[in-house]
């Protein structure tokens, strides 16, 4: 982790923040029809030429273009693009909406200047761009901030992956400043108030101590604004002067070690998409991803230091959960005093079956680390959305970069503000995650802003929940009017494994192994079937992976459905169990089955003076004399 210096990396800047309201609905409005590949692409190319036009207007006044080097470690871009936040900026400020972020880094004592230099872009912004027609019927509107003074940035990650942050009262300023701002509107934060020249600002103050509402600038004629034009530019060393280079950083010569320093802030699969040479136009595609969202909010409390550290933390364990359960962290964001993580699975080359079951056992776990182990940590919150999404390049020719737009990832953002505090998802990925049932909890209908038709939310419980019992399960009852075909091979390997069962007196096992929707339900719905004609008894069970994480699951399933004990009300498991049990099993040795089955049965000398080893061989014998004094017919 990179902390600055004073005087180093924190530097004054003003800063201006807009925002676009009208996106996500746009976004939902796409979300509604029938043709979701086209019309996701459309909204992409909305948004990259809605970016070009206020990039390219906001050049010719004096942004210079902060990701050009200030030296050869200093190559930071400014501008960076996500759809949950839309970011001019290597980070994104607020949990939802659609936000750019530019910055004009100056000194102290220019900063007046550069105000007024900034407050003229803004309204010639707004005149030309803050009602932006779409042929769809949705218009973009914008809502600008402006605020000045100093901020730092921090680079967090390690070695092999690394993000830039810009931190910072006068960041929090904007934020609030923005907010404050309705559409079409420009709101100064009241500390770039207090350094603006004020008799050339027409305002209206809005909070006392807070904002101002710019209205207009008092510039007497076209002249005296160039000659101010004119006098900033000695102030902005990157201005790009030449209108045939789109950036100051590719007139530099070539730098290895500047490259590699590069190469750390793209994510792993544009990487490789470069390294191969593949054209920008290849690298866009429509896929089916899972978008996590990672809230962590700490008390304001936290002096900046220790956020930093707090931060850095948080960042290398979620980098580390994410990467190993296939997917990748996207994108830091900060807001006020916390952060956001937007973490992807399912980006070319790292496509997984089962990516919906592991983004919410990673989610899970981030959970309780951020619980447990960051200081300072007031609220987490992470949601978990699927579905297909823009995986592209958007922006500006000159600015652009790779991300995920699309109306599921609009729905993650709205998500980790309707439910804050835990692990939640959509209905999508609850159905895909292919996880039991009890790992779920069904959340009440919340309305979330521009999005029409949310869905079923879910809380993830994780797998600690304590689960009684699996339940019995057939995936499919036999259907008379449609008879198991060509599975003659299938069925005899079930019959002699049958046959050698009652012969030899041992147990057989078969397996049946194929893809989705061969049929293999329906040919243990027939097996079921033929073993129930022969007067079996069958005890069906369906096994998960995340069953593999609770001890004796099958055996104490199956065994409790043998008992029949898995159905019965609790208050009477006991005494079902000690009728099944009883002629059979010695009664001092009946509370060996207490943790199995959640009983009660004292504990007897005999058994309390038993250890663990001895218990577990003295279960399995019980079990054994169980079976062997079933009466025919016997279980299957």
């Amino acid at each position: 982790m990179e902390i600055p210096e004073e005087g180093n990396e924190s530097f004054p800047d003003t800063t201006r923040r807009a925002s676009s309201p009208g996106f996500t609905a746009l976004m939902d409005r796409l979300s509604l029809t029938c043709q979701l590949e086209h019309d996701i692409d459309k909204l992409a190319h909305i948004f990259s030429y809605y970016i070009s036009d206020i990039v390219e207007r906001a050049g010719p006044h004096g942004y210079q273009g902060e990701g050009d080097p200030m030296s050869a470690s200093e190559d930071l871009p400014i501008f960076a693009f996500d759809q949950l936040t839309l970011d001019i900026s290597p980070l994104s400020l607020c949990p939802a909406g659609n936000v750019l972020l530019a910055l004009w880094t100056v000194k102290q004592n220019q900063l007046s200047d550069i105000i007024t230099l900034v407050a003229k872009c803004s309204l010639e912004i707004q005149e030309k761009f803050g009602i932006y027609h779409t042929r769809e019927g949705q218009d973009l509107q914008l809502k600008i901030g402006l605020s000045a003074g100093r901020i730092s940035q921090v680079i967090v990650g390690d070695e092999q992956r690394q993000y830039l942050l810009v931190i910072g009262r006068d960041v929090d300023d904007v934020q609030l400043a923005q907010r404050l701002a309705q559409a079409n509107e420009i709101v100064l934060s009241w500390n770039c108030w207090k350094l603006c020249e004020q008799y050339m600002f027409e305002v209206e103050i809005m909070r006392e101590d807070e904002a101002v509402k710019l209205r207009d600038l008092h510039i007497i004629d076209r002249f005296d604004f160039d000659e101010h034009f004119d006098k900033c530019l000695n102030y902005l060393p990157h201005y790009r002067t030449s209108a045939e280079t789109l950036r100051t950083a590719l007139e530099l010569d070539p730098d290895s070690t500047l490259e590699q320093t590069l190469r750390k802030h793209i994510m792993t699969n544009l990487l490789k998409k470069i390294d191969e040479g593949q054209p920008m136009e290849y690298v866009s595609e429509l896929r089916t991803v899972t978008t996590v969202l990672i809230s962590v909010e700490f008390h304001k409390t936290a002096w900046i230091l220790h956020l930093c550290r707090l931060i850095q933390e948080a960042a290398l364990y979620i980098s580390t959960v994410i990467e190993k359960a296939g997917g990748q962290l996207s994108r830091i964001f900060m807001f006020e005093k916390g952060c956001m993580f937007l973490c992807v699975f399912g980006l070319p080359g790292h496509k997984n079956p089962d990516e919906c079951a592991q983004a919410l056992d990673s989610s899970f776990r981030i959970f309780s680390f951020c619980w447990e182990n960051l200081n300072e940590t007031k609220l987490v919150s992470i949601s978990i959305t699927n579905g297909p999404v823009f995986c592209g390049v958007v922006g500006a020719v000159a600015r652009h970069e790779y991300t995920v737009i699309g109306p599921k990832v609009s729905l993650v953002a709205r998500m980790v503000t309707a439910y804050p505090g835990l692990v939640s998802c959509d209905e999508v990925t609850y159905l895909r995650s292919m996880l039991p049932a009890y790992n779920f909890k069904k959340l009440p209908e919340k309305i979330m802003k521009n999005i029409s038709n949310p869905g079923t939310m879910y809380e993830y419980l994780g797998h600690s929940r304590c689960v009684m019992f699996g339940k019995r399960h057939l995936p499919r009852e036999r259907n008379k009017s449609h008879p198991l075909l060509d599975r003659e091979k299938e069925l005899e390997a079930f019959k002699v494994a049958h046959q050698g069962c009652l012969h030899q007196k041992k147990g057989q096992a078969v397996l049946y192994e194929g893809g989705k929707g061969c049929g293999k339900s329906q040919l243990l719905a027939e097996i079921n079937f033929l073993a129930q004609k022969e007067g079996y008894r069958v005890l069906p069970l369906k096994l998960k992976e995340a069953d593999s994480k609770q001890y004796f699951y099958a055996i104490q399933t199956l065994m409790a459905i043998f008992f029949e004990i898995d159905t019965c009300p609790a208050y009477y498991r006991q005494e079902c169990l000690h009728k099944q049990l009883h002629g059979i099993v010695q009664e001092p040795l009946h509370c060996l089955f207490n943790d199995l089955f959640f009983v009660k049965f004292p504990i007897s000398f005999k058994v309390s003076h038993m250890d663990d080893l001895a218990r577990q061989k003295k279960v399995k014998s019980c079990f054994i004399q169980v079976l062997r004094k079933l009466p025919s017919p016997q279980v299957l």
